[in-house]
This record gives C-alpha cells, structure tokens and sequence, in this order.
C-alpha cells in the first residue's frame, strides 16, 4: 500500500477519541498516538513489542475498511443479498429493499464457527473412519479365531485317532508277544 490514509490511534478509538496514530504496533496490530506510545512503552506488557514510525509503516496485506466510504460511519451491518458491509445510512438509503440484513458481527462469528466447523467434522470422520476398521478388525478377528479354533479342534482329533490307532498295535503286538510267551511255556511244561 503506497499511500496510507489517516491511521486512527487504536486506543483512543476504543475511548471514542479521534486522534491521529504516530507509531505502529505489530504485535497489537494498531497504530498508537504519542500518549498511548509513551504508555505502551512503560507497560510490563507490552514494553517489548515491535513498533515502528506510522510513516514508514507499510502493512504486508491491503487494511480491511470498517468505516464506510461513502457516510463515514462505522460498517456495523451485512447485505446478504449484495454480499457486502453496510453502514446505518447505507441500510437506510441504498439498501431499504433488501431483506435479511443481519449484524456484521453475527456474520462475522458465523463464518468464524463454519470455518472451525470444518476441521472438527474431518477429525470426526477421520475417528469414525479409524472405528469402523478396528471393528472391521475385530470381526475379521473373531472370524479367525474361530477359524483356528475349528482347525485345532480337528488336528488334536486327527492327533488321538493316530495315537488310538497306534496303543491298538502295541496292545496287539503285547497281547500277541505275552499269549506266545504263555502258550509256550504251557508246552514246555
């Protein structure tokens, strides 16, 4: 911004004063009169913040407008049909058939809700997605489980038929070996 027009002493302004601002506040992001510079300079506070002379001050994006160019009064009001700030004579005389005109501020802290609407609603989807998989999981899980449990199940009965089968040939071979052992002690006897 090449040109600055007349920055009012930030304030002041809030004292409804009208006086010229000499030296900015970046941290504060206003302009201070020599009053309040001298004050802001001794305030525990504020005694370390970055200020500079008005003239040279050159802000890095273009200064919101709050008053309006045309009355000079305070934009207090918002033309949603014209999508636009609005002062009280500028509702009274260029906008008087316009309907739904509502406070700047209302507006203001509607759009600042949506805004943080946004990321709170991606937190939420992203929580809602992360639950739904760990439930997919856990499905996926128990249905393994039982999966295993089933095919345990079968190899521990596969396991005691191999070994039913295999003390049915050592009772056998040991029925065998003792009727033998008897049988011929029985001849020799």
């Amino acid at each position: 911004m090449a040109s600055i027009k007349r920055v009012p002493c930030g304030p002041c302004h809030e004292r409804i004063a009208n006086k010229k601002a000499e030296i900015w506040c970046y941290n504060c992001n206003e302009g201070l009169c020599s009053t309040c510079s001298s004050q802001h300079k001794i305030s525990k506070s504020s005694r370390g913040h970055k200020t500079n002379d008005i003239k040279s001050y050159k802000p890095s994006i273009r200064a919101i407008n709050t008053e309006c160019d045309k009355h000079g009064q305070q934009l207090n009001l918002y033309c949603p049909g014209n999508l636009m700030p609005c002062c009280d004579e500028c509702i009274l005389t260029c906008h008087s058939n316009c309907t739904g005109i509502k406070s700047l501020a209302s507006v203001v802290e509607e759009t600042k809700m949506e805004k943080s609407k946004k990321p709170l609603e991606k937190n939420i989807n992203s929580i809602l997605d992360i639950l739904n998989k760990i439930e997919t999981n856990k499905i996926g899980n128990v249905k393994r489980g039982d999966q295993q449990c089933y095919s345990i199940r079968g190899r521990i009965a596969e396991f005691r038929n191999k070994i039913n089968e295999h003390l049915d040939k050592l009772e056998k071979k040991l029925c065998q070996e003792a009727e033998t052992v008897l049988n011929k002690e029985k001849s020799e006897g």
